[in-house]
């Protein structure tokens, strides 16, 4: 339970931090995201998360946020957050700033294009973290996750903050759209260097947490991006 306060206190901090001081947002432009996670998906249970205090006092109240657990029949567990920007001045900050103010080491960040049912192609970032915990029996174990986001406009999506901060002016200016954006993220721990039962997930390696990430993507990303649906 502790492991799984951690990680669930990572997902709200870095989405929480992930928003302050954009571009100003006109009111009533049509967000390019359907803010519900879905409950219902083949071989998972969802949980439905409420967003904490920290992100209502950080962020402006017109903030919208859906949130998931998701756990497999095998007991692998995913943390899903979307964050929607409203009227005010607010801001999607990189995940990675937020994520080492909270203690976590980047050890690694790539582009990860996945492929939808569809054909389409989906790019999201992959950010490798990891940050030392002490178990309750004071065992010290690294923390290692995966944390898989992208940002959604009004008709666009890009995993590079510096493209969404272009695409904010470009768009703006050429195609007089001002984007409400919004940021999905999914996470997961990798587990395979616990002790079976330490941490309440079975043993997963670096590539099978990619892999649980990626295909909860591919179901969950049609069902609430509106430019991937059928």
């Amino acid at each position: 339970m502790l492991i799984r306060a951690i990680i669930l206190s990572a997902v709200i901090i870095a989405t929480a931090l992930a928003c302050r001081f954009s571009p100003e947002v006109t009111g009533g432009k049509e967000a390019g995201i359907v803010m519900a996670l879905p409950m219902s998906l083949p071989g998972f249970t969802a949980e439905k998360g409420e967003p904490e205090a920290i992100e209502k006092k950080l962020l402006p109240d017109d903030t919208e946020f859906a949130k998931a657990t998701y756990t497999s029949k095998k007991g692998d567990i995913a943390y899903a957050s979307i964050v929607l920007s409203g009227a005010q001045r607010n801001s999607i900050h990189r995940p990675e700033v937020c994520l080492q103010g909270q203690g976590w080491t980047l050890m690694g960040s790539r582009d990860l294009p996945i492929e939808m049912p569809d054909g389409r192609t989906l790019t999201v970032k992959d950010l490798y973290i990891e940050k030392p915990i002490t178990l309750h029996n004071g065992t010290k174990r690294d923390l290692r996750a995966h944390y898989l986001y992208w940002f959604v406009g009004t008709d666009v999506s890009t995993p590079s903050h510096g493209e969404r901060l272009w695409l904010t002016l470009w768009d703006n200016v050429t195609r007089n759209i001002n984007h409400r954006w919004a940021y999905p993220s999914l996470m997961s721990v990798v587990t395979d260097n616990f002790q079976p039962g330490e941490i309440g997930q079975p043993l997963r390696s670096n590539e099978e947490t990619i892999h649980l990430l990626v295909n909860l993507i591919k179901e969950t990303a049609p069902k609430f991006q509106k430019s991937l649906m059928p």
